[in-house]
């Protein structure tokens, strides 16, 4: 979100600059839909399209479009022509909106406030004689975010611009572990812990410190976005955690045990009438990487959400 920061900010004294996407790509590209690069009357500004030759083209496209006004789609084939520095050929195609954005541009500074917000957003580019853009916020954004990948439809570009919410109940070592690791891989992070002095030492966005985890759980208003992890220190603890995640509408729910003791406890689940789905629990949670710290037990959690976000959703 720096480049839209950064546009919002000279759209506030006034000026226009030129914003360069990448709106799709096929094959091996050094670039990836939504990459940015802002460009005003003396050139590049901030961001990157992929470097090389086709970022110098780029450059040369929006000195074009900056006085014009009319903004230009580029298509390249990396072949031989269009190699790197290094000899690189990447063999794939890229196409690149350059587009001058006239302030107040106020979509932007709003896209990269939902961005550090954790809020769900996505903004969309209509692409024609013009750019029109338009951010969609909450569950407006829902149908656009549900394939989370930037993405060309037609003469529209989708860019789901929210960070997922990693939800943990529960902040023990582990779970601090958790919470580093999982905002370094940009999650949002929310912790709802029981205990003042094991909250105080969590690094999280949100903190809820509260009596009851489970009352605490559901002062959230969970969504399909959502990941939920349960680190508690007690199986009854864990049982009643795990039941309230299962019925929320989360995307996935881990809980770090055993299997043992989750195998009990999806039983235990599996015997209530009209309970939630206990198919939908992974115990243990963590991708199986031989993980024994706190720290290599973090990142095969992360690991896994970071899997399930980037691939349908599992159901085991």
């Amino acid at each position: 979100m720096k480049t839209y920061r950064e546009l919002a900010a000279r759209a506030g004294k006034g000026e226009s600059c030129v914003l360069a996407t990448v709106i799709d790509t096929e094959g091996s590209s050094p670039a990836e839909p939504s990459m940015k690069m802002l460009a005003g009357p003396h050139g590049r500004i901030t961001g990157t399209v992929g470097g090389g030759r086709v970022e110098a083209e780029v450059e040369r496209t929006a000195q074009r479009v900056l006085t014009s006004g009319v903004p230009e789609t580029l298509a390249f084939t990396l072949d031989d022509d269009l190699a790197d520095e290094g000899g690189l050929i990447c063999g794939g195609t890229v196409r690149i909106l350059v587009e001058r954005v006239d302030p107040p541009a106020a979509w932007a500074a709003a896209a990269a406030d939902a961005f550090v917000n954790g809020q769900r957003a996505a903004l969309l580019a209509r692409i024609g004689q013009r750019v029109e853009r338009e951010l969609l916020l909450d569950a407006e954004a829902d149908r656009w975010i549900a394939d989370e990948l930037p993405r060309l439809e037609g003469d529209l570009f989708v860019e789901p611009i929210f960070r997922p919410r990693c939800i943990l109940l529960g902040a023990g070592h582990v779970g601090r572990a958790v919470a580093r690791v999982a905002r370094e891989a940009g999650f949002v992070v929310t912790v709802v812990e029981d205990r003042a002095e094991q909250a105080a030492r969590a690094e999280a966005d949100q903190i809820i410190t509260c009596a009851d985890l489970v009352e605490g759980f559901g002062e959230l208003e969970t969504n399909t976005q959502d990941f939920v992890v349960v680190l508690t220190r007690s199986h009854g603890l864990d049982y009643a955690c795990a039941r309230a995640a299962l019925a929320s509408p989360a995307r996935y729910v881990g809980m770090l045990a055993s299997r043992k003791k989750a195998a009990r406890l999806r039983a235990e689940l599996e015997r209530e009438e009209d309970g939630p789905d206990a198919a939908r629990l992974e115990s243990p949670v963590g991708l199986e990487i031989g993980a024994a710290s706190a720290g290599e037990i973090a990142v095969s959690i992360v690991a896994r959400m970071i899997q399930v976000k980037r691939t349908a959703r599992e159901s085991g």
